[in-house]
């Protein structure tokens, strides 16, 4: 056997992990340089093969970005907000009464708590953020500006619409965690 085709035998039996043929285990008995490269050869492999595994101690599974880490308290008070937007638009939801007036009510409570629960979703996942704050910002503005004006005309009471004042709230938290995980965010560190 010539020194190519006993190259080529071990090269074959590296990546396919199996044994040599007879004929290739002589040469390399005979020849040293074939022996040298196959020693060579069996080290790049374990080299590549370390390389491409992470030891298990760099592994970190189900860790929020660094990011994020800065904002966890955000999290809890956009929970808070989740919980009690809820909370009290669940109890609005079903208020008794009838007619065009209770009918928008119950319009408004069933948004409220798509909102608590978006909230509540982003609480529990932060890179969500981002996709959140259109809908939280539209919905958020236009009843407050709904508030202001139903206060201005002597409609509302200020402890009526004061859950609007929640929602300002998530909705500036929700922001903020939007802009740490806005598009094009790059994980540092």
């Amino acid at each position: 056997m010539e020194c190519n085709s006993a190259r080529t035998a071990i090269s074959a039996a590296i990546d396919g992990g199996g044994e040599l043929t007879a004929a290739a285990r002589r040469h390399v008995g005979d020849c040293s340089e074939c022996r040298d490269w196959q020693e060579r050869a069996h080290r790049l492999r374990r080299r590549t093969l370390r390389a491409a595994a992470p030891p298990a101690a760099d592994v970190e599974v189900a860790r929020l970005p660094a990011r994020f880490r800065l904002h966890q308290w955000m999290r809890f008070v956009l929970a808070w907000a989740g919980v009690s937007l809820i909370v009290w638009n669940v109890v609005e939801m079903f208020a008794p009464g009838s007619g065009s007036a209770i009918h928008l009510e119950r319009h408004e409570a069933a948004f409220g708590v798509a909102l608590g629960l978006a909230f509540l979703f982003v609480s529990w996942r932060p890179d969500r953020a981002y996709g959140m704050v259109p809908f939280a910002a539209t919905f958020t503005l236009a009843l407050s500006v709904s508030a202001a004006i139903d206060l201005v005309n002597g409609a509302s009471t200020f402890v009526r619409e004061s859950a609007h004042l929640v929602e300002l709230a998530g909705l500036g938290v929700l922001w903020v965690l939007g802009a740490a995980a806005g598009p094009g965010k790059k994980e540092r560190g």
